[in-house]
């Protein structure tokens, strides 16, 4: 009892023995569905080359030799399944339409069913990791954050999440003002709009990925039973209701047009000149194990086309609404004290659609669910902070400028790192232990809708300057 409490404790936090960057119902998908083929593949190879899969009843002048031939041949070449109460058709054509192709190749099939559904995961990580954030360390760091008891540890450990989201979504926001300045075409506005581009320029690079990588499970899983339907034949696709009505009609499993366990096998044989043709009855023993596993196989597609179909939805109502992003990062800014949702309404929502943008949301969704919902909003409260800070720091130096007439000046990162404490962080990829230089973070510019307009004045104040210089002359 003590050993059945002490698992039931456990936590996937705790354990650890996977490195995740995504969410319960893609691991469904990548992991546990390609565990299951892969035991299959191998009890299924355990019972063809250590077992007897077939069985076939010979005539009595055939020696155990020959009942050893007709076994092996008759796996080789193929059996064909006619019912008990039908008649053998006389041309060997009508025998052969009704052969039994699959089980042969049954570890095969089950091979390339795993390597289906992981490939949607190798396509995320490569992909991902070109976004220029390493998603899995950020999981990694976040859980050990929760983990470390010693402050200390803890501060260097959020200094590393803060630096990498900032770098980031910083990075980010500067490449999208450039791209802004480029005066883009009114065909090129469209595509953006009604296409959806995806760009890390636009902020959404790693939400688009990621739903790809989703739809690429969701048609996996729907095409695998007609893909299973290909290979199998006989309107595998409608298996599992069969077996259903069978259940509720109690009706007997003796024989089913799916898995035969009895079949047939004609061959020939050669003596002294003369051609002998015998045809034989098989029991095909490893259609007792391929019928168990394919049952199982069509209900849980059918149970992983449907989660994964609603986990898509979700993620697209989550990811794609403006309202419900903003509210949840309200939910986490509501934990703190100091923030205040009547008087930074505006601001909130500046901060969540001009700066986290959709991959900042989505990051932080992707934390929550891996981690904690406590370190993702320690995280969220020090990327408002900052933001608060710079915007406070920024309004001062544009203050200043008008002030002064002064031009427009980007802010420098080493006014930017003067208010951003714990910046010289030791906490690299999980490792404490490795140190390296003070990173330099951009400081995220204002809102975009200030951005236009101060670009809007400057180009006034440009042509007011310009007129007055004619009106001298």
């Amino acid at each position: 009892m003590e050993l059945v409490r002490q698992l039931a404790g456990l936590s996937v936090s705790h354990l650890r023995q996977f490195r995740d960057d995504d969410s319960y119902i893609d691991r469904l998908s990548h992991r546990y569905t390609t565990t299951i083929c892969v035991v299959f593949a191998i009890l299924v190879t355990t019972k063809q080359y250590a077992g007897d899969p077939i069985d076939c009843w010979v005539p009595a002048q055939f020696k155990p030799s020959y009942e050893a031939y007709t076994d092996s041949y008759c796996w080789i070449a193929n059996t064909y399944y006619i019912p008990i109460d039908q008649e053998l058709p006389d041309d060997e054509d009508g025998r052969r339409n009704k052969d039994i192709l699959y089980y042969q190749w049954v570890p095969f099939i089950l091979l390339f069913q795993a390597f289906l559904f992981y490939f949607p995961r190798i396509v995320w990580r490569t992909l991902n990791v070109r976004s220029g954030l390493d998603v899995i360390n950020l999981v990694d760091a976040a859980i050990k954050y929760e983990q470390v008891e010693q402050y200390e540890s803890r501060d260097r450990i959020m200094s590393y999440l803060i630096i990498n989201i900032e770098r980031y979504l910083s990075a980010r926001a500067q490449l999208t003002r450039r791209h802004i300045d480029k005066q883009l075409s009114r065909f090129r506005r469209l595509c953006r709009v009604f296409f959806f581009c995806s760009n890390r320029y636009y902020g959404n690079y790693l939400v688009i990925i990621y739903f790809l990588v989703k739809l690429m499970w969701l048609v996996n899983a729907l095409a695998q039973l007609f893909l299973l339907n290909a290979f199998l034949g006989n309107e595998y696709y409608l298996f599992g209701f069969e077996v259903i009505e069978k259940l509720f009609k109690n009706q007997r499993w003796t024989e089913n047009k799916h898995f035969p366990k009895v079949t047939y096998c004609d061959f020939k044989i050669r003596e002294i000149g003369i051609n002998h043709f015998y045809t034989v009855q098989c029991v095909l023993r490893i259609n007792l194990f391929n019928e168990v596993i394919f049952i199982i196989q069509w209900f849980w597609l059918i149970s992983i086309s449907a989660a994964t179909l609603y986990d898509f939805l979700l993620w697209l109502y989550q990811c794609t609404i403006p309202r419900e992003k903003v509210q949840f990062i309200k939910r986490h800014l509501g934990i703190i004290s100091s923030y205040n949702p009547q008087e930074e309404r505006q601001q909130t929502r500046e901060f969540v659609l001009h700066y986290l943008k959709d991959d900042g949301v989505f990051l932080a969704r992707l934390l929550s669910i891996n981690s904690s919902d406590l370190v993702v909003t320690e995280i969220i409260n020090k990327l408002w902070t900052r933001y608060k800070d710079l915007n406070r720091l920024y309004s001062t130096v544009n203050s200043q400028r008008h002030q002064n007439n002064i031009p427009i000046t980007q802010i420098t990162n080493d006014e930017a790192n003067t208010s951003t404490p714990g910046t010289n962080t030791n906490y690299q990829n999980g490792n404490p232990n490795h140190r390296h230089r003070p990173a330099r973070i951009p400081p995220p510019l204002p809102p975009l809708a200030t951005y236009m307009n101060q670009q809007h004045q400057t180009k006034k104040e440009k042509s007011d300057s310009k007129s007055s210089k004619d009106t001298d002359v």
